[in-house]
């Protein structure tokens, strides 16, 4: 049977499924402190910290390849282990390389629909903020925002790509920790 007639040649994870996300909301305000004094009250009271916090798994990659003839196809599966030991894995080998090779020219390639897991995704974003009463009628808020808090590394997806020499390397990642400071006066 021909490859491309086969629905089953074709049936796997997409690369933008993943298979577990937790994501979690929240936001605490600290207390308004009323029983101390007005200066005490005005500058330690009434914050409010709020954050997301994300983790997700990898995408499922599929390994491509190119023949002699012109177009992209599906690289050849060659047998062994795909994923690595979380050990020997990092952004400069992310899977076994070795268990794939460039499709031969008549032939689509036989290596299975998202079969290499990329890196997953940890993310911590926290947000602070205040409202300070100026005089009335007139207000300020101060807003502070830190993206990615805990500047934990998030790999991007490694290279697939059986034709080039830096497959199963990971050669970016997502913008490290990110702060930024914001007042509004109300009136």
């Amino acid at each position: 049977m021909i490859e491309w007639t086969n629905r089953h040649f074709n049936y796997g994870p997409t690369s933008f499924d993943r298979r577990q996300i937790f994501v979690a909301t929240y936001t605490y305000r600290l207390p308004v402190l009323k029983r101390r004094q007005p200066l005490v009250k005005g500058a330690f009271g009434g914050w409010e910290v709020s954050g997301i916090t994300r983790y997700q798994t990898g995408p499922e990659l599929t390994p491509t390849g190119t023949a002699s003839i012109p177009g992209t196809r599906r690289s050849s599966y060659v047998g062994g282990p795909v994923a690595l030991p979380s050990d020997r894995r990092g952004p400069n080998h992310w899977f076994n390389t070795a268990a794939f090779s460039n499709p031969p020219a008549t032939a689509l390639g036989n290596a299975g629909v998202g079969i290499i897991l990329g890196p997953a995704w940890a993310n911590w974003d926290l947000s602070l903020r205040k409202v300070f009463t100026l005089r009335e009628g007139w207000s300020l808020r101060f807003q502070a925002d830190v993206f990615d808090a805990a500047n934990h590394p998030n790999l991007d997806a490694p290279n697939v790509s059986t034709n080039n020499s830096a497959i199963g390397t990971i050669s970016s990642s997502q913008p490290a920790r990110n702060i930024q400071f914001a007042a509004r006066i109300t009136f």
